[in-house]
């Protein structure tokens, strides 16, 4: 599955009900570990899943990421993004992440 590129993803926190939504036209394998590296690296440009880190002490399931659209189309890509961050319970996504969403 992390070896599919063109993908809808979603990361859940292990402790809680949050998740996010992304999408990757690389190889998700390469994405995840972005997204890893970033938590564990001090940086300035903190990611919203590393500020749920650092702010709770949550972890995310890095090894139960879902793959929740395939899509090579970029555009249609970040649609179903929008699309499955409207849908989430509890996301970490910014809301600048849903601004297309009101014109469809």
């Amino acid at each position: 599955m992390l070896t599919h590129s063109n993908t809808v993803y979603k990361i859940n926190s292990t402790n809680c009900e949050t998740s996010y939504v992304g999408q990757a036209g690389r190889l998700l394998k390469t994405r995840i570990n972005e997204h890893r590296s970033r938590i564990n690296r001090n940086s300035s440009q903190h990611s919203v899943i590393t500020e749920h880190r650092v702010n709770t002490g949550h972890d995310f399931n890095w090894n139960g990421v879902k793959i929740v659209d395939e899509e090579k189309s970029l555009n249609k890509r970040l649609v179903s993004v929008m699309i499955f961050i409207y849908k989430q319970k509890q996301s970490l996504n910014l809301q600048r992440d849903m601004k297309l969403l009101d014109l469809l």
